[in-house]
């Protein structure tokens, strides 16, 4: 059975980097900057459990994001938005 629930967006970006323009157009809820060494994709987990439809950022060591997307089986690194729901983490639209 799938997730009735409205996923929540993550925008992953790397730590120290410039947020990519198109941030500027998101409605964000809530920013998180995580220092290295972090388990992104847990803190990615628990927060999407707050946030539910709605997008928050996690900014944190591009290697712990491509690690955290390595695990939910997602190539790339950031920047890069995801939809997170009880499901699984899938490229967002």
């Amino acid at each position: 059975m799938t997730d009735l629930q409205c996923p929540a967006t993550a925008i992953l970006l790397a730590a120290g980097a410039e947020p990519p323009s198109w941030l500027e157009r998101r409605r964000v809820a809530a920013r998180f900057d995580l220092t290295d060494p972090c388990d992104v994709s847990a803190v990615v987990e628990e927060t999407a459990d707050r946030f539910r439809g709605e997008t928050f950022v996690v900014a944190a060591p591009s290697g712990a994001i491509a690690l955290a997307l390595r695990r939910w089986g997602l190539p790339g690194g950031p920047p890069l938005l995801v939809d997170v729901d009880s499901d699984g983490w899938r490229p967002a639209p």
